[in-house]
């Protein structure tokens, strides 16, 4: 089974992680091993349970890592496209006394209520995430 999750890992590392365009958030910002790497380094000296144990951490590191120090990404989206509008068909319900056609699909229209819009940061916002410690880049100079 150990051999198993390690040729995963590596599998990884060779032909999976060179393809996806971005490094690990972590080794990016402070200077440390890929989390792969530690994964691997940490299921071969501590086994599966314990090597995993540590990926788990190192992968949250990661998480936090990337959400603190990523820039913005621009939506690709424009919020409130979604909206039902009044040119969908009023067949019977939207005509009711003393209402014009459709003013029930305006108002919805007004609060939108699809929610395909989103935060202006889609970023996860955590007060425990606040307290989480990332090293400082290490200085590879000297």
């Amino acid at each position: 089974m150990k051999s198993l999750l390690l040729f995963a890992i590596v599998f990884y590392q060779r032909h999976l992680s060179a393809r996806k365009g971005f490094c690990c958030a972590y080794r990016h910002h402070a200077g440390h091993a890929s989390c792969s790497l530690l994964g691997l380094r940490a299921v071969r000296r501590f086994g599966i349970v314990g090597g995993l144990r540590m990926l788990k951490r190192r992968l949250y590191l990661c998480g936090v890592a990337s959400r603190r120090y990523a820039p913005l990404r621009p939506h690709r989206y424009q919020r409130g496209d979604c909206d039902p509008g009044c040119d969908l068909p009023c067949e019977g319900g939207c005509e009711l006394p003393g209402m014009q056609s459709c003013q029930p699909l305006e108002i919805l229209d007004c609060a939108d209520v699809c929610g395909c819009g989103g935060s202006k940061n889609n970023r996860k916002e955590s007060s425990k995430e606040a307290a989480v410690y990332i090293p400082p880049p290490i200085d590879r100079r000297t």
